[in-house]
């Protein structure tokens, strides 16, 4: 009966314990879910008391909450409630003048009594042992769990850009995309793709790949796509009626590469079916151990609407600041927590953005947040990807953060990475990516939208394409090799930017857009844009797709949502 108290940071009077023993088992859990929930309003450390066990046995909850919420349960068990200061300080003050007889006597007697600042001293030194004997309650299995990361390189950009910006550069971007976009379409045709400038004038069943190169729409509703490949280029026709059924999509965009079947008549193709890159439907990933993976982005530290108090509770938790043997499960088994990039707010990456600073130098900004990841418990292995505020180029593929800011980070177990990378965590192919095209993708599909961000990362996986358009808002560097391609057969992808949450399944790929830590913006306002701040997406790598899975960490609270 006591475990199950403590569970819930709660002690029991030697008279409460006895009172205890005579209920029965069901009064028992009653008062314990009382507590628990009522816990929620006010998480303070409760001494149960017979004042306070007849309060939580014969109130409603809802009287409890509203009369008690705001009680510092602290304060009344010590026996030094606010009210009373001033008598403390009074019968200080008599025990002094009762024992002081000489000005000798008087300072002996100053140094033998305790001041009502060294009395305060020592209940919060009794707190901290208190708070401390709950935490070394914990047992840390994923201590005991080796560490599993390995990046892949090759979908990493850092130290191997090589793009000026030329005629020559763009031409073998594009190519690049187009040469292995085509290998995955061609395997879900099975079938080679016949070059467009092979392609007769009059011909039935043609295959064929291409580049997006326009996309228009005639006035009877019938959508005009043009292709190109590495020679030649061909005009596509999807009929209006075979889209309104569904047969074909409305939602093709400039320069995603797309595979085409149908009639050729008079050098036009009249389309009976759009392939695209998508990966094959999968069961998802799961591993036999029960181990935890959580995802930050967004963070924001030096922006005066940064979060600080949630981001310092969340950290807490991690270090077993836990409220009930659920919360402790997991803490205990979590292993890897993945950042997606905007650490911190970044300088100059606005116009005016000075104002919204509380913090101008962006390496105190950086010095703040790895003070922060610092004090996360060793054990737990960290991988962190740029984004769009973060000190490196815009333009992505982005490197990862530069040598002058990870020597900030004093911690072992830390992976630094460009945005996006694909890593191994524990046998789960992970791609982070920071998600700066969200913003082209919302204006181009119709059915995506910022509300629900998972509509917007199935546009990424079924087109194989981080950014599929370039020359929108998200600035795209010509490199020889296109790093946005999802050219690895992933398990987990990861997004932010856009701070909001979301969470979904997708063709056997699990989709995890975190959120933020930074309070709605006044461009946000501007926007509409409503974030969902101080909500940490964990993940339960034994169980994905499974019931109980899918768990948020929400300012403080941690409940099952999937």
């Amino acid at each position: 009966m006591i475990n199950k108290f403590l569970e819930i940071e709660v002690l029991l009077t030697p008279d409460v314990y006895k009172a205890l023993k005579q209920l029965k088992n069901e009064d028992i859990e009653m008062i314990i879910k009382k507590i628990k929930e009522f816990k929620r309003y006010n998480n303070k450390l409760i001494l149960l008391d017979k004042n306070f066990l007849e309060i939580f046995t014969l109130n409603s909850l809802d009287e409890i909450i509203n009369k008690y919420k705001d009680f510092d349960f602290i304060s009344y068990y010590t026996g030094e409630k606010e009210e009373k200061k001033e008598e403390i300080k009074e019968e200080v003050i008599k025990e002094r003048e009762e024992k002081e007889e000489t000005k000798e006597e008087k300072e002996e007697v100053k140094e033998e009594l305790p001041t009502i600042e060294e009395k305060e001293k020592t209940k919060n030194e009794s707190l901290i042992e208190i708070r401390e004997s709950f935490k070394s309650r914990i047992n840390w299995i994923a201590k005991d769990i080796e560490t599993k990361v390995k990046i892949y390189e090759d979908t990493d950009v850092s130290g191997k850009s090589t793009c000026t910006g030329s005629i020559e550069d763009f031409i073998k971007y594009f190519r690049d995309r187009y040469e292995r976009l085509k290998k995955f379409i061609e395997r879900k045709a099975k079938r080679k793709a016949k070059a467009i400038k092979d392609i007769r004038k009059v011909e039935e069943d043609v295959f064929t790949v291409g580049l997006v190169s326009d996309v228009s729409q005639r006035k009877n509703g019938d959508l005009l796509v043009r292709i190109e490949d590495l020679e030649d280029e061909i005009l596509l026709i999807l009929q209006k009626d075979k889209i309104n059924n569904g047969e074909l999509p409305d939602d093709i965009l400039l320069d995603e590469v797309i595979g085409a079947t149908g009639m050729v008549k008079n050098g036009v193709m009249y389309v009976n079916e759009i392939i695209r890159p998508s990966p094959t439907p999968k069961e998802p990933k799961r591993i036999d151990e029960e181990i935890y993976m959580c995802f930050l982005s967004d963070i924001h530290v030096g922006s005066n609407e940064f979060l600080k108090k949630d981001f310092e509770k969340f950290i807490r938790f991690l270090n077993g600041e836990t409220n009930n043997g659920f919360e402790e499960r997991i803490v205990s088994r979590l292993k890897y927590i993945c950042i997606a990039g905007d650490l911190v707010d970044g300088v100059g990456v606005y116009p005016g953005q000075e104002e919204d600073l509380y913090e101008i130098d962006i390496i105190k900004q950086y010095e703040e947040i790895a003070n922060f990841i610092e004090q996360i418990p060793e054990h737990i292995a960290i991988i962190i990807s740029p984004g769009n505020h973060d000190a490196v180029r815009p333009a992505e593929p982005q490197p990862r953060l530069p040598d002058e800011i990870t020597k900030l980070f004093n911690r072992d177990n830390i992976y630094f990475v460009g945005n996006p990378c694909v890593l191994n965590i524990h046998d789960f192919n992970t791609l982070l990516y920071h998600g700066r095209s969200f913003d082209d993708l919302v204006s181009q599909v119709r059915t995506a939208s910022y509300e629900n961000p998972t509509t917007i990362m199935k546009e990424l996986i079924k087109r194989r394409l981080l950014c599929p358009t370039y020359g929108g808002r998200c600035p795209i560097a010509p490199e020889h090799k296109d790093y946005l391609v999802i050219d690895k057969d992933i398990d987990i992808l990861h997004t932010g930017h856009i701070h909001i949450n979301g969470y979904g399944i997708y063709r056997g790929i699990v989709m995890v857009n975190s959120g933020t830590f930074q309070e709605q913006t006044d461009f946000q306002k501007r926007m509409g844009i409503k974030p969902t701040p101080s909500i940490v997406p964990i993940i339960n790598l034994s169980k994905v797709g499974q019931k109980g899975h899918y768990i948020e960490w929400d300012k403080g609270i941690v409940e099952l949502r999937y």
